[in-house]
């Protein structure tokens, strides 16, 4: 006789057999295809000019200031004012000066009368020192203060040759015929060794100066043209024909080099000063480039890899590529090796996409008004 309890049991399990029966087990689901913004690669001539910031500036041009410090006792020109080689454009205070000479030549008068008074001395000591009179040490005492007294005299005629000078440099004046661009300071007014006075520009010949990335620089050589391309106003929009006349050999910051162009014919209607565009050729190059989102790097230098999307399986393939060492325009890379026209290459997400992954192309969307579906 069955119990109970063993009847319950034996009916539970019916039962669950029963709904194991009736459910059948789901159907294993794969990862959904990940949508992926692909680029077909294809041979494209890259942008032939690169642009750079210069500055014009003369060809001829000087800063002028006093070589002493002193006080400016008269201005005699003005920004605009033709000026000739040897004019006087300043003048500094020169009783500070004159001072300084008077002095010297004081000084030198002394210095003159003490060698007189030794020299006399010499050649009495020295006939007795020939008689024996006086000892040698006695006589080699008199010729050391005659030597002093030379020096002395050969110092102070130094001083006074130094004090003219500075007498004379008293004024500013035109190192050659041009023109006043800037005045930097005012008559009665105080400047300092070296200070920058006067600014002057010969004639209306002119060059253009640009500081270039090294990798820009590097390829140029002395007579290299480019084009320099003027900004707003009168001259708004108009090209000039540059030619490359020197090349500094000195990096500024590590990374940026001067470069001088020469601006060719005249430049009426041009001032130094104002900033041009300076637009060198670029070697064209028909090829094959990437964005460099789309490059995973690898160990060795020039290579890496990107990502390819196969149309047919709808799956990922990843391929070793070789790459140049150039930027071009939009940042992208060239692709030396490696891939061929036609290729559709991942250019977005590449760091987070796998070998054999399933993709869909991407296809963009907009949420913007009027837009059409």
């Amino acid at each position: 006789m069955t119990s109970p309890r063993r009847q319950t049991i034996a009916t539970a399990a019916l039962l669950a057999a029963l709904l194991a029966g009736c459910t059948e087990a789901p159907p294993p689901t794969g990862a959904a295809p990940r949508p992926v913004k692909l680029e077909q690669m294809s041979a494209a001539a890259t942008d032939t000019t690169q642009t750079f910031v210069g500055t014009l500036r003369a060809r001829q041009r000087a800063e002028l200031g006093f070589e002493q410090p002193g006080r400016i006792a008269a201005l005699l020109v003005d920004v605009g004012d033709r000026v000739s080689a040897g004019q006087v454009l300043a003048r500094l205070d020169a009783a500070p000066a004159q001072w300084r000479l008077d002095k010297a030549q004081a000084d030198r008068t002394a210095a003159a009368a003490a060698l007189a008074e030794r020299t006399t001395q010499l050649r009495q000591h020295e006939a007795l020192a020939k008689d024996q009179i006086i000892s040698a040490t006695a006589l080699e005492a008199v010729q050391t203060q005659h030597r002093l007294a030379l020096s002395q005299l050969q110092a102070a005629e130094a001083a006074l040759a130094m004090a003219r000078r500075d007498l004379a440099l008293s004024d500013i004046r035109a190192p050659f015929d041009g023109e006043i661009v800037a005045r930097a300071a005012q008559p009665h007014s105080d400047v300092g060794a070296g200070q920058m006075v006067l600014q002057i520009e010969a004639g209306r010949a002119l060059e253009v100066v640009s500081m270039l990335p090294e990798a820009a620089a590097a390829p140029l050589q002395p007579g290299q043209t480019a084009t320099a391309r003027l900004g707003n106003g009168a001259q708004g929009g108009a090209t000039r024909r540059l030619a490359l006349e020197r090349l500094s050999t000195h990096s500024d910051n590590g990374s940026l080099v001067q470069a001088v162009f020469r601006l060719e014919g005249a430049a009426p209607g041009l001032r130094s000063g104002s900033v041009v565009s300076v637009e060198l050729p670029r070697t064209s190059t028909a090829g094959l480039s990437v964005p460099a989102a789309a490059l995973l790097p690898a160990n060795a230098p020039g290579s890496a890899s990107v990502f390819l999307f196969d149309a047919a399986r709808g799956t990922l393939v990843r391929r070793a590529v070789q790459i140049g060492r150039e930027i071009l325009p939009g940042g992208r890379i060239p692709v030396t090796s490696g891939l061929q026209a036609g290729d559709q290459v991942v250019v977005a997400g590449a760091a987070f996409l796998t070998e054999g992954q399933a993709a869909v192309p991407h296809a963009p969307t907009t949420l913007l008004h009027g837009a059409q579906p």
